[in-house]
């Protein structure tokens, strides 16, 4: 029998799951447009436009690993 506190534990890990894919997947355009040479500008749009986030969620993955990679 599941109990509340399961459920919300559940949810939690399947909450921390997807935002771990959000990360990598923006870590990855992140360093993918740094090799080609990509301005922040597209950057930030690339990041928006495939994850759907908005512009300051952007900026800060962009500002995060773009100092990883540099």
């Amino acid at each position: 029998m599941c109990t509340l506190f399961d459920e919300i534990e559940k949810e939690g890990r399947l909450k921390g799951k997807e935002e771990g894919r959000e990360e990598g997947k923006a870590e990855e355009i992140v360093e993918t447009g740094l090799e080609f040479h990509l301005s922040e500008g597209e950057i930030l749009d690339r990041l928006q436009r495939k994850l759907g986030l908005s512009l300051i969620k952007a900026q800060e993955y962009y500002h995060r690993y773009s100092r990883q990679t540099v």
